[in-house]
């Protein structure tokens, strides 16, 4: 079965970094030294993130705050857990 979810990055540039963060995924952030370094780093860690989801077998968490599409051409192979 295959899903496609979005979920929505917020990128911030604070004291001379930028953090990146998915809202709707607790704990799911990074940052980078540039804004491109911060959403790299973002995809990294949305991998690891979905990844220890379905490790645990935990569920996916569905975004709640996102009006239109977007897309950063982030793709992770994760199995689905019901």
């Amino acid at each position: 079965m295959k899903t496609d979810l979005a979920y929505r990055l917020v990128v911030k540039e604070q004291e001379g970094i930028y953090i990146a963060s998915f809202p709707s995924l607790p704990g799911c952030h990074t940052w980078g030294n540039t804004f491109e370094e911060a959403v790299k780093n973002a995809e990294e860690a949305l991998a690891v993130y979905m990844e220890t989801l379905a490790v645990n077998g935990d569920n996916i968490p569905e975004e709640t705050s996102i009006d239109r599409p977007v897309s950063l051409g982030i793709v992770v192979h994760a199995p689905l857990t019901a």
